[in-house]
């Protein structure tokens, strides 16, 4: 069977020596066909496209908003000194009306177009808060104290110190024709026409996926060509040749431009996620090619050999069992986030494996081709052996070996006391954590959700007869809940509309703010209200033939973990206190972030422990032992443990971009402990002691590991510059867990080897 194998690779290195030029002809070939679909790529920056779409939460949102109209908010906040002056008003009343013309608008609210019901002789009628504008002291006065009676308006629309006021745009359902780019452009330049004295904040979730979208733009425009300089300059930096930084750059582009052709193929669109993933090729897809050439190199200056075919035939026949590992290992790494309930993540992991593989295949096809096509690189020619490296590998390696059992307890110390922070991992999904805290749309963010109560919504559906008294009590019952908790501003449904309409009724009489007792005097109501001018402004509380309603709460809170406890508790509280189906669902952008905290974290817990389980199945197949595959995961975990812990301490927060840390840092992080323990299982079979097998291997495979792990960190080390929060934090730590797998793979294995002597390593050689 082995000299099948030899026979197969054997004619496999003549094809790829002897038709060079056909196998790169081919390969740009498909590189052309599979770009050329790449501008079919489109952005999707919605929080909703995290989540898978049969989720209930999603499928709730769409319910609700076909019966009750859009629940996505446009919030502008006014401050002045003196919200009622004439100057004032008159300009909030001309910004209410442009808003109110606006195609993608529904409904618009603002202190000079809110109603309030009020006592009449006949009953009660429905009038404007502001029918003139306050002339006197006396009259605005007069005006702050019935906003301050009217719970709806005050601290919704007028803050509770008068010195700012809202208006609020309910978006209609999929905007129509209008994008968000549309939508933001219209609203700046409506407060760039009306601020001034007065200043004016912009808020909303459809601002807030422009920006979104805006910085992805911004983000592909820097990163990517940031990121290929820095590889460059490392690759020549590093081979000193030309021909040593042109194989794996050509390697990446072409793994990245087929990459994206696959996204646009299979239809998927370009999320917040996804901006990842070019990077991600442009710090791993090289690393195969790099380790083709580190060797290539080494093995001109050690051995001698000039003969290019003996040369790349020996380089293939060597390297193609630890190279193979550690890509498949790798690709397992990403494939584990197929267990990820986030569509992004698993989208993000099943592109990058693909990028992973075409790379291993290009590395054992067009970077031999194109080896055996170019002539050897003139630094191999005037340059020899490199001392000054080994003797400081070798010194290395002695210290490690020398002091082996004091570092192994000095590291395990060190893992377990960094690993205790995991216990303050907080977890966040709220998307305007995106940014910084002095970013313009996170302090208008901040200023709504501190003055009018926030942005966000709760929704919660109530289904049966809306004009029974029972039943409006309950959902009574509901929002006083709701009110009880910290995070809730305020809920507002058709039971506060009724309360009101009973008041007025008797009136203005503060001792009947409550529902009426019978359904005849609740259908009274709502026909005297309809009557009275009211027509419409119920629809975004109940639907036209009373069967479904919904009770609609602010929440000014921005901390996921306590959006997704609001949640929970809801939940459960409807559930032990009410009739299951009575009140079906509760959505809303609370609730997509709160159910996201979950996902969040059942993704990562999952794609973390398959992937680990996965990397060392396939370790110990290679290797044909289970130790093995358990040994070559040792460096690797600690790096999670030291990882994990540190996002506790430092307070970064685990979220839809963070979660994919761990499977992507065991994939890509076990490379360098494969090719030192395939290394240095080499060496002892060639007769070498325990202690020259490290020095061996750390003057020959090591200098191709640390090539391997520079190009990754130094590729990731551009998400630094990412506008986003969650991506700049997801450089650092895939930067400092690759930087610990690598001294890990150098310190910790040679330590190890030596001291445990592994029977699948040193099985043909007798213990010394």
């Amino acid at each position: 069977m082995e000299g099948q194998d030899k026979k197969r690779l054997g004619r496999f290195i003549e094809f790829i020596l002897n038709y060079p030029r056909t196998i790169i002809a081919f390969t740009l070939l498909v590189t052309v066909l599979l770009g050329w679909n790449i501008p079919k790529i489109k952005l999707d920056p919605d929080i909703k496209s995290m989540m898978p779409k049969d989720m209930p939460v999603i499928q709730a949102i769409d319910r609700i908003e076909e019966t009750f109209g859009g629940s996505e908010l446009v919030m502008l906040s006014l401050t002045a000194d003196d919200i009622f002056n004439i100057d004032v008003l008159k300009k909030i009343r001309a910004l209410t009306t442009e808003i109110e013309q606006l195609e993608q608008v529904e409904r618009v609210m603002s202190v000079t177009n809110i109603f309030e019901i009020k006592g009449t002789p006949e009953g009660f009628e429905v009038r404007d808060l502001i029918t003139e504008f306050p002339q006197s002291e006396s009259e605005k006065t007069a005006l702050r104290q019935r906003i301050m009676a009217n719970n709806m308006i005050y601290g919704n629309l007028v803050a509770q110190d008068f010195k700012r006021t809202a208006v609020i745009a309910v978006m209609k359902v999929g905007f129509g024709n209008v994008s968000d780019k549309r939508t933001t452009e219209i609203f700046e330049a409506l407060k760039a026409k009306y601020e001034n004295p007065e200043e004016i904040h912009l808020a909303g979730l459809p601002i807030t996926r422009y920006a979104i979208t805006h910085t992805m733009q911004t983000d592909m425009k820097a990163l990517f060509p940031f990121g290929v300089v820095l590889m460059i300059l490392l690759l020549v930096i590093s081979f000193r040749s030309w021909l040593g930084a042109f194989l794996p750059f050509i390697v990446v582009i072409i793994c990245i431009i087929c990459t994206l052709g696959l996204m646009a193929l299979l239809g998927f669109k370009f999320t917040f996620v996804s901006i990842l993933m070019p990077v991600m090729l442009i710090a791993i897809a090289n690393d195969y090619s790099i380790h083709l050439v580190a060797y290539y190199f080494e093995e001109y200056r050690r051995s001698g050999e000039r003969d290019k075919r003996k040369l790349i035939g020996k380089m293939l026949t060597y390297l193609k069992t630890p190279v193979f590992l550690a890509a498949i290992t790798t690709v397992f790494g990403f494939l584990s986030l197929q267990s990820h309930v986030l569509p992004p993540a698993r989208q993000m992991g099943l592109l990058a494996g693909f990028g992973i593989t075409l790379s291993f295949f290009l590395s054992f096809t067009l970077v031999p081709a194109a080896m055996q096509l170019l002539d050897f690189p003139v630094v191999l020619k005037t340059e020899g052996q490199s001392p000054r490296i080994d003797r400081l590998f070798t010194r290395w390696g002695s210290f490690f070996i020398r002091h082996r059992r004091a570092y192994l307890m000095v590291a395990v110390i060190l893992v377990v006391g960094i690993g205790t922070g995991i216990r303050k991992i907080v977890v966040d999904t709220n998307p305007m954590h995106y940014y910084r805290k002095d970013a313009d749309i996170r302090i208008s963010n901040d200023i709504i959700d501190k003055y009018f109560g926030g942005s966000a919504q709760l929704n919660v559906l109530a289904n049966g007869d809306i004009q029974d008294p029972a039943l409006l009590k309950q959902m009574d019952q509901i929002s006083e809940y709701l009110l009880h908790e910290p995070s809730v501003t305020r809920t507002t449904s058709i039971v506060d509309h009724l309360k009101k309409m009973n008041k007025a009724f008797h009136g203005d009489d503060p001792a009947y703010e409550i529902l009426p007792e019978t359904k005849e005097a609740v259908a009274q109501y709502l026909l005297l209200f309809s009557m009275s001018g009211g027509e419409g402004e119920l629809d975004q509380f109940v639907d036209y033939n009373y069967q479904q309603a919904q009770i609609l709460a602010r929440v000014n809170e921005t901390s996921s973990m306590k959006l997704h406890k609001l949640l929970q508790d809801t939940r459960t509280y409807i559930r032990q206190n009410f009739t299951v189906g009575i009140f079906p669902d509760i959505t809303g952008v609370v609730a997509v972030i709160g159910d996201l905290v979950d996902m969040v974290v059942r993704g990562q817990v999952h794609s973390m422990l398959i992937s680990i389980v996965l990397v060392a199945g396939v370790t110990a197949l290679i290797f044909r032992s289970l130790v093995g595959g358990l040994i070559a995961v040792i460096p690797l975990t600690g790096a999670v443990v030291i990882v994990f812990g540190l996002m506790g301490f430092a307070g970064i927060e685990l979220n839809v971009v963070t979660a994919m840390l761990s499977s992507i840092m065991i994939g890509v992080g076990i490379d360098y402990t494969i090719h030192f323990i395939y290394r240095f299982r080499y060496e002892i079979r060639q007769g070498a002691t325990a202690e020259e097998a490290v020095i061996n291997t750390l003057t020959t495979s090591g200098k191709g590991i640390i090539y391997n792990a520079l190009s990754v960190i130094i590729g990731f080390t551009v998400l630094l510059i990412s506008g986003f929060l969650p991506i700049y934090f997801f450089g650092f730590l895939i930067v400092f867990s690759i930087s610990a797998c690598l001294v890990g793979a150098l310190t910790i294995m040679p330590a190890f080897l030596v001291s445990f002597r592994p029977k699948f390593i040193f099985r043909n050689k007798s213990t010394e």
